[in-house]
Order: C-alpha cells, then structure tokens, then sequence
C-alpha cells in the first residue's frame, strides 16, 4: 500500500530533457569532440553576440547541513538547484544529491 506523498517535481520534463542533452553535450566536449557536420549545420547563426550574465531565480532549500561529502561538520547552506522534494518521505533531490529531510525551518 502506497502512503501519501507530498512530491512535487520541481524540474519541468521540457527542461530535463534540455539539460540531459546539454551534459550529453558537455561530456563530448571535455572528451575533446567538436560538434559534428549535422549538428553544426542545423544550428541557428548568433550575430552581434557578447558573453554575460544574468540571475536566474531557482527553487533550492536552504538549511543546517550535516553529513554532507564536501563539507566537514554542521553548517548553514544554501543547496545547488532543487528539483524534486517530498517532505513526507523525508527527501529532496538537488541537482549534485541527495538530502534526506529532518525537521523544517517553523
């Protein structure tokens, strides 16, 4: 028997499937691939372009970390991009890991 669940996916499909394809891409380039002939013949021309940065707003949980692989004892955090939570079982997964979810912030 299934409990309730208070899941909420946090990452549209849409952009999933944008970001799995953009590390499928990234993971070619740090392999030393160039795009091939198809790929680069089917993008679209970029002109008067400059690099820049912009904020983005994201979902992400903020909170008192412990256990954590990278950071050694207790301290305050805000996570990398949130996109699934279902604090009824106990879990959120972000884009680097997964928490397991202990008393929220009253």
């Amino acid at each position: 028997m299934r409990h309730h669940s208070d899941l909420q996916l946090l990452l549209a499909v849409d952009d999933a499937v944008r970001l799995e394809a953009g590390l499928a891409a990234f993971d070619r380039l740090t392999a030393g691939t160039a795009p091939d002939s198809y790929e680069f013949a089917d993008a679209p021309v970029l002109s008067d372009w400059r690099r820049s940065l912009i904020p983005i707003v994201e979902p992400i949980l903020i909170g008192t970390v412990e256990d954590h692989p990278r950071l050694s004892g207790r301290r305050r955090v805000a996570t990398s991009r949130l996109i699934a939570l279902d604090p009824t079982a106990g879990w959120a997964r972000t884009m680097s890991r997964w928490y397991r979810l202990a008393a929220p912030a009253e």
